[in-house]
């Protein structure tokens, strides 16, 4: 098995009325809040919204990619 690169990817999980109510607040839409809490934006505006949900409720989750257990082929 070769080692590859660690891959890992952060994203910000909060519920609708959560979303609503930052995009309200800030007066920007919905996708702008989607698009922050996928880490898809570094913007100013953008850590603004990923701190005020993680404040407000919201859980920040980070996947790490792993290697495949089951590459190698077994005879039973």
């Amino acid at each position: 098995m070769a080692k590859t690169e660690e891959k890992t990817e952060k994203f910000i999980k909060a519920d609708k009325e959560l979303k609503e109510e930052i995009a309200a607040k800030l007066k920007v839409t919905t996708r702008t809040i989607e698009a922050a809490l996928a880490y898809d934006t570094n913007s100013p505006t953008a850590r603004l919204i990923r701190s005020y949900a993680l404040n407000h409720g919201a859980k920040m989750f980070e996947v790490k990619e792993v290697e495949n257990p089951y590459d190698e082929v077994i005879t039973l």
